[in-house]
């Protein structure tokens, strides 16, 4: 009899491990097109005394940024180049150079830093909505 019970035991968080590992290899794991789309950043995310809110990348290595001056309440939009290589975000514009370094990715969060401060922005639209 107990060799019945045994045999027949199932997990019974097995399809939900399975299920949990087909994500995260599926959804957690990141590529340049995974930048696509809007992206919300979480405050405080500052950068050279401005404050990112949001991040639209586009196709063509084009990006446009919105942003408010540290401490204000106006917020305006500039569209940058960038570049993703390697564990790096880079970000252009008119001799202003941002190099972000990507510490993690965890749908839908990337987690990014720099040499004053660790920031975290989260996906928001696919490109072309």
């Amino acid at each position: 009899m107990s060799a019945l019970i045994w045999v027949s035991c199932e997990c019974p968080y097995q399809d939900e491990l399975d299920r949990a590992q087909q994500r995260k290899t599926t959804d957690d794991v990141f590529h340049a097109y995974v930048l696509q789309g809007t992206w919300q950043c979480y405050y405080p995310m500052i950068i050279g005394g401005v404050e990112f809110k949001q991040v639209k990348f586009m196709s063509g290595g084009k990006a446009d940024v919105t942003m408010a001056k540290q401490y204000d309440t106006e917020w305006y939009t500039e569209t940058y180049n960038y570049a993703y290589y390697g564990n790096t975000l880079r970000f252009s514009r008119s001799g202003t150079n941002i190099s972000l370094t990507i510490e993690w990715y965890l749908f839908p969060e990337l987690y990014l830093r720099d040499s004053f401060g660790h920031y975290t922005m989260a996906k928001r639209k696919a490109d072309g909505c």
